[in-house]
């Protein structure tokens, strides 16, 4: 694909050279790239490909609930595993906390390797608070990944299921090619961390080029080192913006850098939306994102409202040439104490069915009026500002 990405400081930027300018390793070509909308194509995506493991599965995910969905991920793990498959899965301690230890024991008997990331009590091995496991990964034999925002419970299943899902709207992806290896890589370190006495599995070889054309790095936010590279990443590709910047996200909260390069966009002429939930699942998120608001519609940035349930998606596309998918939240926490992924891909087609989920999901939003904003009461602002002070702690 003779893809490129836009003009910055009027040099043209030709495909890679965004990833290249921030860290040594370019965008790696020979990728198949699908995107996989709600939990109807995600799901049967991950248990298919789940099914066709033979050497080893990798599971990392933030909530892990016992549920239908749950179940159904358990059973397939746990069936794997009897088959002789090496199955590792790492759970959040705070995202899963509660879980009934019972859900796990058909998988553990069956022989999958399950360990939880920094489990909230402090009289527990390796506990934690602040720092969390946010990422979303299936890893099968170094041939297939996934990532994005999906966890594993019924809210994110269609409302069609005889279980009756919750219908969430969300994005995730499915990615072969060389970049399998880089995901590998931050499972294998998550894995060594909750876990440096398990069994280490041999070394992988890397993952081959698929047949594809995307172009496609592994972003990730790590518990030391790489904090602030997804988000350096984004905003470069936001100030590189001459079209248009089409965000979905779930937690938006942006600190003065995100606001300061959205208006400027704006200002360029760029048409720049950014989309968020009604209906958020994390009380207060709303009053806390609405503090940032006022800056935004007054540079031109226009912010819609999804009503029909909640959007829980983690979106950016650039100019309809680059995009982002993965668990990031534009947000304080992401930014500071979250281990977060995302993949940063140019393909033709995947821009093009970000743009599509877009606009069909704009089509059931509502536009936040700036003059009708402007005239909110004094109590709505004092209690906007004061949830934005501790917006670290949603």
């Amino acid at each position: 694909m003779a893809s490129s990405l836009p003009e910055a400081g009027g040099v043209r930027l030709a495909a890679g050279a965004l990833s290249h300018s921030l860290q040594p390793g370019r965008m790696a070509a020979g990728h198949r790239v699908q995107v996989l909308c709600d939990g109807g194509a995600a799901y049967p995506a991950m248990l298919e490909a789940i099914a066709s493991a033979r050497l080893w599965i990798d599971l990392e995910t933030y909530i892990f609930r016992d549920d239908a969905t749950g179940r159904r991920f358990v059973h397939a793990l746990a069936e794997k595993a009897r088959a002789g498959v090496a199955v590792r899965c790492v759970i959040d301690g705070a995202g899963s906390h509660g879980l009934d230890p019972a859900v796990w024991e058909p998988m553990v008997e069956a022989g999958v390797e399950l360990e939880v990331f920094h489990p909230v009590g402090p009289w527990r091995a390796h506990w934690g608070w602040s720092v969390r496991d946010h990422r979303k990964l299936l890893l099968v034999d170094g041939r297939i990944a996934f990532t994005g925002g999906f966890n594993i419970g019924d809210e994110y299943a269609p409302r069609e299921e005889p279980w009756r899902g919750g219908g969430w709207r969300d994005v995730g992806v499915r990615v072969e090619g060389p970049v399998v290896a880089e995901l590998q890589a931050l499972f294998d370190s998550t894995f060594r961390h909750v876990a440096p006495a398990a069994r280490q599995l041999p070394r992988r070889a890397p993952a081959p080029q698929a047949d594809g054309e995307a172009r496609v790095q592994a972003l990730a936010a790590g518990r030391r080192r790489d904090r602030k590279q997804i988000q350096n990443h984004y905003l470069y590709a936001v100030h590189t913006a001459k079209r248009s910047v089409l965000i979905q996200s779930a937690y938006f909260i942006p600190n003065r850098s995100w606001r300061r390069a959205l208006v400027a966009a704006a200002g360029r002429g760029c048409d720049v939306r950014v989309m968020v939930p009604l209906h958020s699942d994390v009380p207060g998120i709303r009053w806390a994102s609405q503090y940032t608001w006022t800056r935004l519609l007054r540079g031109g940035v226009r912010i819609l409202e999804f009503l029909p349930t909640m959007l829980h998606a983690k979106t950016v596309l650039v100019d309809d040439e680059w995009a982002a998918i993965g668990s990031y939240n534009l947000d304080q926490r992401s930014l500071s104490y979250n281990l977060e992924v995302a993949l940063a891909i140019v393909d033709r087609a995947v821009c093009a069915a970000l743009r599509e989920r877009f606009e069909a999901d704009a089509r059931e939003s509502q536009e936040v009026a700036r003059d009708l904003w402007e005239k909110r009461g004094t109590f709505q602002r004092l209690k906007e500002k004061l949830v934005y002070f501790f917006r670290l702690w949603l």
